[in-house]
């Protein structure tokens, strides 16, 4: 804690009237990532057809990753538990839930409209998700710097929605749906 008050300029004693311990800004730290990201979702419910709020879903990820990278990976590429912060760790899980969850609705949209091929929409949001994060989970690491800049990221990770699009249309719709 003294670490973190020092890096943020208040005294120790400043930031324990605030939190109790580490734990408790940690979970701080998360409910406010997640709740940026709740609002980064959120957007993609303004698009008019299942396809479009799919698809808005997955820029809105991408979008937050980059936006807010150290969120990004408290959120997604720590593992709490494994530090000894069992009940973050458990929060954490139940707020990346609610966004998965985001996530099935609107598979389920797509399926139940036949955009998307017959499947258990909780496999088919788990494929999208675990794709994006892949390539997120790459650009945030720094594997990726040396082959594109910012830009041609975006554009590379647009690519991949267009994949993991095409990947899941129905065979009885038009390539693009």
């Amino acid at each position: 804690m003294r670490a973190v008050a020092e890096r943020v300029g208040v005294s120790a004693t400043a930031l324990y009237r605030h939190f109790d311990d580490k734990d408790a800004l940690i979970a701080s730290l998360l409910a406010a990532a997640f709740s940026t990201f709740g609002g980064y979702l959120g957007r993609a419910l303004g698009g008019k057809t299942p396809l479009e709020r799919f698809r808005l879903t997955g820029e809105a990820y991408v979008d937050f990753a980059l936006d807010h990278p150290r969120d990004y990976q408290l959120m997604f590429l720590t593992n709490c538990g494994e530090l000894g912060f069992e009940r973050i760790s458990q929060e954490t899980e139940q707020r990346s839930g609610a966004t998965f969850e985001f996530l099935v609705e609107r598979v389920e949209e797509c399926v139940k409209r036949r955009v998307f091929a017959r499947g258990d929409p909780r496999r088919i949001a788990l494929y999208a998700w675990s794709t994006l994060h892949g390539i997120v989970s790459l650009w945030l690491l720094g594997q990726l710097k040396n082959t594109v800049d910012q830009r041609a990221f975006r554009v590379q990770a647009s690519l991949t929605l267009d994949f993991i699009e095409l990947s899941l249309c129905s065979a009885e719709k038009p390539r693009r749906c």
